[in-house]
């Protein structure tokens, strides 16, 4: 019986192990940040990211609403900022941090 158990722990733990790697395929970041990301890092980051979708919505904004401006011009407009833009959810969660926070702090997501 205790080996068993064991065995199913570990058959557990090996298809957790196998859902977190997927999800490190599937985060909309370069191949060297992937290789350097620990277990508890893929997941958080995959948290923030659903968390972004769904407060912005699939579409980027929120629903029935127009953008006031397009993705590119955003992304143009926080590449112009002298610091880094990061959102955060009315709960305090992590919604969105700028790629040019690692130009600030030395870190990046």
């Amino acid at each position: 019986m205790y080996r068993s158990t064991k065995g199913a722990s570990k058959a557990r733990r090996d298809q957790i192990n196998a859902e977190i790697r997927n999800l490190k395929e599937l985060l909309p970041i370069s191949e060297s940040d992937k290789s350097r990301l620990s277990y508890l890092h893929i997941m958080s980051l995959a948290c923030m990211y659903t968390r972004k979708s769904v407060f912005f919505g699939a579409e980027g904004a929120l629903e029935g609403t127009v953008p006031l401006i397009s993705s590119p011009e955003l992304a143009d407009f926080v590449q112009s900022l002298p610091g880094f833009l990061i959102a955060l959810s009315s709960e305090g969660k992590l919604i969105y941090v700028s790629e040019n926070v690692s130009e600030h702090l030395g870190h990046s997501l």
